[in-house]
């Protein structure tokens, strides 16, 4: 044995098992170790703030802003208009897509169960009044406006955070007798610009407390400027971050996170290919000055500033003082450069990292049709992940609100929360999908009634059918009458 090894010493466990020792700690399992986390998620917190990122420019307080500071990615969105075309294609789609809450099933253990049966009932039950008062219309906040936040600034900034506030309603519900129930609200939107600490106990992923919001730059029409700084306890608080490196990575990862630089990069190419075009249109004047007669200070200063206000806007005028001075336009080159290759080389890259390049392929012409279609199919599947956000979302907010009207089915093991679905987002061609509908049709392997036709008129964007009680007599929707509906609305 060399003399760097270590030897570990080898004991039984209590079952008879062969264990080892190391570094003085016994690496046998005993049962009420399963109770304990031993681990550290090994994130990098330092003072209440994530130290994951390496390069300094991308760091959270420069990145995401901190207190009067919008932040690098914030500044980049609102100009580039990829940016912008990426968020609000994700919102557009999602948002306009069909939502709906679905009623959970009883687990294969509490299948029979009377009293399990009854709690998902009450729950369901609950979860669709909510739903109802989310997607209710004329009120100020609603399901698709917290789409909207938790999208962009997930995207934008790397994390979404909203306060959860609630309404007290007296209502029975039709399991229940008239009591009162806790309605959460839409959340409310918290900046993430304002967030300065985060305060948890030992990890960030299971020991979240609370979060420390800076809002000194807020001040009223009446000159209130608030506490300024503010603990928010965690319970109070829903969390959506982007693509985090693990649970416990509360600051996400921005989508501008891996284009911020071609983004400026870009940004300046425009400006030089701006600047070489106003420079070879216009020339450069200069002026030579007559020996006998050279220019007073003042004279100096009037032409430079009416030379100075020369520019592609407007066209100046220039007076010249007495004397036989003399008025050159200097033209760098006889051409101007052409920088256009090199930005569609950014867009590209910079389409790649935001997930439009699909849309970037349909603007610019390039690739085969085929191409730009797969590249659309994936932005769908994007799309349905980024669904996946409010989506979660909304079910831990759920979730978290039938555990309080429901105490004593928790304390019992027995919450039911109902999964937020949506449709497959995608931008649908009617006329396949009218043809799809005619064909199952035509096999037998789909009826009609009032419900499957509403929601097939909802699909195609048609009235819906005046609520009547299904009877055999009810016409059958049939291959011949599904094309003539979809020839009725091409």
């Amino acid at each position: 044995m060399k003399a760097t090894d270590t030897q570990i010493a080898v004991s039984l466990a209590e079952d008879g098992s062969t264990v080892a020792t190391y570094r003085g700690q016994s690496l046998t399992v005993r049962p009420s170790d399963w109770l304990h986390r031993a681990s550290r998620s090994g994130l990098p917190f330092s003072a209440g703030r994530e130290r994951l990122e390496h390069t300094q420019a991308f760091k959270p307080v420069y990145a995401r802003g901190r207190s009067g500071d919008v932040g690098l990615f914030w500044r980049l969105s609102t100009t580039e208009p990829m940016v912008r075309d990426a968020i609000q294609g994700a919102v557009s789609a999602i948002g306009a897509a069909p939502w709906r809450i679905e009623k959970p099933t009883l687990p294969s253990h509490l299948a029979g169960n009377p009293a399990a049966q009854a709690a998902l009932d009450r729950h369901y039950d609950y979860a669709s009044l909510v739903w109802s008062s989310w997607t209710d219309t004329g009120l100020d906040r609603v399901w698709s406006d917290w789409i909207a936040d938790i999208l962009q600034f997930s995207m934008i900034c790397g994390f979404y955070l909203g306060e959860i506030t609630a309404i007290e309603r007296q209502l029975a519900l039709p399991q229940g007798p008239v009591r009162t129930y806790l309605i959460p609200e839409i959340p409310l939107t918290i900046m993430p610009k304002t967030v300065d600490e985060w305060v948890f106990q030992g990890n960030p992923d299971t020991g979240m407390v609370a979060i420390v919001q800076e809002t000194f730059d807020q001040i009223d029409t009446f000159g209130n400027a608030g506490p300024g700084s503010k603990v928010i306890q965690w319970e109070k608080l829903i969390h959506v971050p982007f693509m985090p490196a693990s649970k416990g990575d509360l600051e996400g990862r921005s989508i501008l996170r891996a284009c911020a630089r071609l983004i400026e990069m870009k940004q300046k190419a425009l400006q030089l290919w701006a600047l070489a075009t106003e420079v070879n249109a216009l020339g450069i004047m200069t002026v030579k000055q007559d020996p006998q007669r050279p220019l007073t200070t003042e004279a100096e200063d009037k032409l430079d500033d009416e030379l100075g206000n020369r520019t592609a806007e407007h066209v100046s005028h220039i007076i010249m003082p007495p004397g036989d001075h003399e008025l050159q336009i200097i033209s760098p080159s006889s051409a101007t450069p052409d920088l256009g290759p090199q930005i569609d080389a950014f867009d590209r890259q910079i389409g790649h990292a935001l997930g439009n390049v699909h849309r970037l392929m349909s603007l610019q012409g390039t690739g085969s049709y085929g191409a730009r279609q797969d590249a659309s199919a994936e932005a769908r599947d994007a799309y349905d992940y980024l669904a996946d956000l409010p989506a979660r979302a909304a079910e831990r907010l759920l979730r978290r609100f039938i555990i309080l009207n429901f105490p004593m089915d928790a304390r019992l093991g027995m919450i039911f929360t109902p999964n937020v679905a949506h449709a497959v987002v995608e931008e649908r061609d009617n006329s396949k999908y009218a043809s799809t509908v005619a064909t199952l049709t035509g096999a037998g392997l789909l009826s009609s009634n009032t419900t499957t036709e509403n929601m097939l008129r909802e699909q195609l964007d048609l009235p819906p059918l005046e609520e009547k009680a299904d009877t055999a007599e009810t016409p059958r929707l049939d291959g011949e009458a599904l094309m003539g509906l979809r020839l009725a609305y091409q």
